[in-house]
């Protein structure tokens, strides 16, 4: 059964009861994310974040939290600087409180709680602002006139090669 979503759990009681939440989360309620975004787009009230996550013991008996996120967020453009609608749609599976030995052995990371809850308003957005691309483009390059066109580039750097000359001395002996 699902239950509805709140901002902070208590990871020992939810593991053993196998809590499974979803719910929506306001984009504005994610300050840090929201300063990533194009400006205003953290302001507006109906972006939400669709998440879906559950509680539960990975093999060797240690609590993680495993989910879903689904959401577009509004980036800008760093060619045009104007708007560019980002879908996000990703998985996370996180350990809780692992040692640092399993942490060695393991391909998942791991979140600490503070006094035996965790925020999940933290989690979903940590796990957004990893997501966002470092270089938000659009995909044509046409969205800024004023942009150097790349394939003229690679031409010139292709007919310019000062090291062509050397090709001719090479010999095959």
């Amino acid at each position: 059964m699902r239950d509805k979503l709140r901002r902070r759990y208590q990871v020992q009681k939810e593991v053993i009861r196998n809590g499974h939440f979803e719910g929506d989360i306001a984009l504005s309620e994610l300050a840090r994310l929201g300063e990533l975004l194009y400006p205003g787009e953290a302001d507006r009230p109906d972006r939400k974040i669709a998440v879906e996550f559950e509680f539960l013991r990975n093999e060797c008996e240690i609590p993680m939290i495993a989910g879903r996120l689904q959401t577009s967020l509004e980036l800008e453009c760093q060619r045009c600087l104007q708007p560019l609608e980002t879908p996000m749609k990703l998985d996370f599976r996180l350990m809780i409180d692992a040692s640092d030995e399993l942490l060695r052995d393991s391909s998942v990371d791991t979140l600490y709680s503070e006094d035996g809850f965790i925020d999940v308003f933290e989690v979903v957005e940590d796990e957004l602002i990893l997501a966002i691309p470092l270089v938000a483009l659009h995909e044509n390059s046409d969205c800024n006139e004023h942009w150097p066109d790349s394939s003229a580039q690679s031409e010139a750097a292709v007919k310019d090669n000062p090291f062509a000359v050397l090709q001719q001395l090479k010999t095959t002996d």
